[in-house]
């Protein structure tokens, strides 16, 4: 056991990581569990700060050699989690499932996923959360930055009595911060390192607390006692506060911060199996999500019940004693020459870092399904997937080679039929265009709100002169009209629908030219009620639990849910000559609309066709595709 090895921070470890891990797996009365990360993070900073703060003192501090201990602390363990990983997804998921595990294998060994998971706005209390093979490692990555910044910040503050006068500063701007950022980008302040520093920060003040409860012994276990108090407390009432974690969790960190101050450590921390649980806290917390998530991925909702529960726990359980005991403890007490640590550990870094990149340039590599499978896989790809050719961000479909041209207006609404027109241009030697940029409107005079409003203001006004300039005759215009129009009832419904028709039809006249003729793709199908595994209904190269099927939609419900949007658009078309509307769930449905038709997938969410759900779409509409693409 290492000098001043610490047996009570071991006790916070433990109770630490069973929540979280608890928590993962929905488990009743752990809703708190969040909290978890955030009192590692107060472990750290103390931990971090005192080593750096004496070592400093004592004239023996190091830069180089600070970071070499932390890369043997957290990389093998690291490393062998994301190879494991990767080698199970290889063998199950689809490729777009690896291509994801591949993403996030190489954000977690580049220290940056919690960025990734800000930027995709991939927030770990969404539903489909569990669908992120590699989600754990925001944390990780977290404190990395943590690590990489403070040595830098404390060689610079000093090392006199300022010092955490200076930290209690930092960490008081951060908490600040991370309260007023929170109303404006909640998952900033949950995955970024600025709103995160007051924990270490907590952390760091318990090194001075420590030092004054250090001649009071009763004290001390008063100041114990009412820590753990205060942690258990708090985790039974802040796990109805998720929506504002990381602020949420300031009093389990300052629990957390007092019973490292105290050191006097209470029966609740000392008892064997905790301590146990808690030195192999690291690798517990690598392995427990990547069990979780493929026990899910592979069982189904098998994994969820109680034989399924005590099975991933025991699992965990072998693979973190087994990653402690052969990777771990030995990779901490390498004594190899520094320069070979050095290069050893760069090498590996960077040939696995590859090997996750080059599989995700490489779209999850298609080639591992077997010729069933990839047919299967083909059919339930997005309704875009069908392009011929990719242009900068234009995708080209139909007849790659033909001389009349037609083009595709509007956001992932209208990109979906790609697949549904595919064919019946390639018979008709027609070519077809659209952009690949979802999520936008894309008519005169109709913008979207909040952070994409600039980014869609520039492919609109991108595309627009694009389409007017374009030689093709024929122009499909779709939206997710439901985002845009009020489907309510009363003059403010009305007087928002009347400007989004005035958009549509001023958008059509500044695109029309002699010639011309404009489909316009009314309101989408949209099984609200279907829970769509998307993880689990792609095919992959083994067997995995399908996802459960969903019931087809009632014609007329789809024709209700659409009433307003078709009418809106119908009344909009209707003074103009060669414009014509297409309404979906009148021609998509018979008297249900299909959600899955003989295993295959239709639709990949509420209101996006699959490859086959698109086909399907082409099929029924091949009268209206016909008049529309008429010579005349």
């Amino acid at each position: 056991m290492q000098r001043n090895h610490r047996a009570d921070i071991d006790g916070l470890r433990a109770i630490a990581v069973i929540i979280v891990i608890l928590f993962h797996l929905r488990i009743a009365g752990f809703e708190a569990g969040f909290a978890g990360v955030d009192i590692f993070f107060v472990i750290s900073g103390y931990l971090i700060t005192g080593q750096i703060l004496r070592d400093l003192r004592a004239g023996r501090f190091a830069l180089s050699e600070f970071y070499l201990r932390r890369a043997r602390r957290i990389l093998p363990a690291l490393i062998t989690t994301i190879a494991a990983s990767f080698a199970v997804g290889w063998l199950f998921l689809s490729p777009e499932a690896l291509r994801q595990l591949a993403k996030e294998a190489t954000h977690g060994l580049l220290s940056i996923a919690n960025v990734q998971y800000w930027r995709e706005a991939s927030a770990y209390f969404a539903p489909n959360a569990d669908q992120l093979p590699l989600l754990h490692l925001w944390s990780l990555s977290l404190e990395v930055q943590f690590y990489a910044l403070a040595p830098l910040l404390l060689m610079w503050i000093g090392h006199g009595r300022a010092v955490f006068r200076a930290i209690a500063a930092v960490g008081l701007a951060s908490f600040v911060l991370a309260i007023l950022y929170l109303p404006y980008d909640s998952d900033a302040v949950f995955f970024l390192t600025p709103f995160r520093v007051f924990e270490f920060a907590l952390g760091a003040l318990a090194i001075p607390l420590e030092a004054r409860l250090a001649s009071a012994p009763r004290a001390r276990a008063v100041a114990a006692a009412c820590g753990d108090v205060v942690l258990l407390g708090s985790l039974a009432v802040i796990g109805r506060y998720q929506a504002y974690a990381g602020v949420a969790a300031i009093l389990p960190c300052l629990a957390a911060m007092i019973i490292i101050a105290a050191n006097a450590p209470t029966s609740l921390m000392m008892a064997g199996p905790v301590r146990a649980i808690g030195a192999a806290s690291y690798s517990l917390y690598l392995v427990h999500w990547p069990v979780i998530f493929f026990a899910g991925f592979i069982f189904g909702d098998a994994a969820q019940t109680f034989a399924g529960l005590v099975a991933q726990l025991a699992l965990m359980a072998a693979l973190a004693a087994l990653m402690f005991v052969a990777v771990e403890q030995p990779m901490r007490r390498l004594r190899w020459p520094r320069w070979t640590q050095v290069a050893g550990f760069a090498s590996v870094l960077l040939a696995v870092t590859a090997v996750t990149h080059l599989t995700f340039r490489a779209h999850g590599v298609v080639s591992r399904l077997p010729a069933d499978q990839l047919a299967l896989f083909q059919l339930q790809g997005f309704g875009l997937n069908k392009c011929g050719r990719a242009v900068d961000r234009i995708c080209v479909f139909g007849d790659l080679a033909g001389t009349r041209g037609v083009e595709l207006l509007g956001d992932s609404y209208v990109q979906q039929y790609v697949a549904a027109l595919d064919t019946t241009l390639k018979t008709r030697g027609m070519i077809g265009h659209v952009s690949t940029m979802s999520g936008c409107p894309v008519l005169s005079g109709l913008s979207a709100e909040g952070a994409r409003a600039r980014v869609c203001a520039e492919l609109r006004d991108s595309e627009l002169p694009r389409v007017r300039q374009s030689q093709a005759d024929y122009v499909v215009i779709g939206q997710a009209w439901q985002n845009y129009l009020d489907l309510g009832d009363g003059p403010a419904a009305e007087a928002r629908n009347a400007e989004v028709a005035a958009d549509l039809v001023e958008t059509i006249r500044l695109l029309d030219r002699p010639g011309r003729h404009f489909l316009v793709i009314g309101g989408q199908v949209r099984p609200v009620n279907c829970g769509f595994d998307q993880l689990r209904m792609l095919p992959g190269p083994r067997w995995h639990a399908p996802a459960k099927p969903c019931d087809p939609v009632p014609k007329a419900e789809a024709v209700a849910a659409n009433r307003t949007i078709d009418a809106v658009l119908s009344q909009a078309i209707r003074p103009l000559a060669k414009v014509a509307l297409l309404r979906p769930s009148e021609v998509y449905c018979d008297r249900d609309c299909p959600v899955v038709q003989d295993g295959v997938w239709l639709f990949q969410d509420a209101g996006h066709f699959t490859v086959a759900g698109a086909q399907r779409m082409g099929e029924r509409a091949a009268p209206i595709f016909a008049r529309f693409l008429a010579d005349d």
